[in-house]
């Protein structure tokens, strides 16, 4: 008989991977997307794949609890930068109690470093809070650390301009030569499944992902040397100028600068995270380089600053 997980998210990034990844193996696994709209888009496509939508607000306790009810597994994951840390605590308060009301088996959550001497910044601080609520429920869990995604050098977060003559550019404050931990949130699925194959073997793990450790001006020049395409980056702060940049006037400058300060003493020497244990879990996740070369995000926006360009 298949384990039934539910999954949290489902239609963003991180959950949408875990999908696919558990869709692989139909014999081990049937799926349950919990998400706020069945009727949206994502959620119409997943059901067409055969995946059990349902719908539950993440605030509700009573919604996501009904939502839980006969799922051998939960993953969990919560949003600070759409919910902020009042709405992230209390879905994460909901997912959890919600999942010790539906006598879930085993969960999986979303994480990052936010305890003492760790990340300072909020948004991580939040996370470890949710870990606290996951390990004193009692229910076996396994926590996977998520490090930067490649894509957020593609998308909103800090995409890059075009420029017909200096090609692509990217302005991104944080220091142009420092290792950044990083993969692509595509293949979070092949780290978080392998908890819910062999629960006896993850629980209570800490999967400390990283796939490559990259810098900013790696990401042009990489870029360049898969593409052909020129790229450079259009800020290259300096050490004063980080520094400076946590008193920036934006209200998100402290939360920045907390978060990219700890990315700085977190490379490859420092024992954060680790390429071993990651690639020994999923050997077949992506480095940057090979991520840009077969990535339609990566095709699609050189193909609409392109053509913005020429229309303009």
């Amino acid at each position: 008989m298949s384990k039934l997980i539910a999954v949290t998210g489902a239609t963003g990034q991180q959950g949408s991977s875990v999908v696919d990844f558990l869709l692989k193996e139909p014999e081990t696994f049937s799926v349950r997307a919990i998400t706020r709209d069945p009727t949206s888009e994502a959620a119409q496509a997943l059901a067409r794949r055969g995946v059990e939508v349902v719908k539950a607000d993440l605030s509700s306790l009573d919604e996501t609890a009904a939502a839980f009810q006969g799922a051998w597994g939960v993953f969990g994951v919560t949003q600070f930068y759409v919910h902020g840390f009042d709405g992230e605590q209390l879905h994460g308060r909901n997912i959890v109690d919600g999942a010790v009301r539906a006598g879930v088996k085993h969960s999986v959550w979303s994480s990052v470093e936010g305890r003492e001497g760790e990340c300072a910044a909020i948004s991580w601080r939040s996370k470890a809070l949710i870990e606290d609520r996951v390990i004193a429920s009692g229910i076996p869990y396994t926590f996977v650390y998520i490090p930067m995604y490649y894509e957020n050098f593609w998308t909103s977060f800090f995409a890059p301009s075009y420029d017909e003559e200096k090609g692509f550019n990217w302005s991104v404050p944080f220091l142009p030569d420092v290792p950044i931990f990083a993969f692509s949130v595509s293949d979070v699925g092949g780290l978080v499944v392998p908890a819910f194959r062999e629960p006896e073997k993850y629980t209570g793990a800490k999967i400390k992902t990283v796939v490559d450790y990259i810098t900013l001006r790696d990401i042009a020049t990489q870029f360049s040397e898969v593409t052909g395409e020129k790229a450079s980056l259009a800020l290259e702060l300096t050490p004063e100028q980080f520094e400076a940049s946590r008193h920036a006037d934006h209200p998100a400058a402290e939360l920045m600068y907390l978060s990219w300060e700890y990315v700085k003493r977190s490379g490859p020497d420092s024992g954060v995270r680790s390429k071993e244990q990651t690639l020994s879990i999923y050997p077949q996740a992506k480095t940057y380089r090979e991520w840009v070369k077969d990535s339609p995000l990566v095709k699609n926006l050189v193909q609409k600053l392109k053509a913005e360009k020429k229309s303009a």
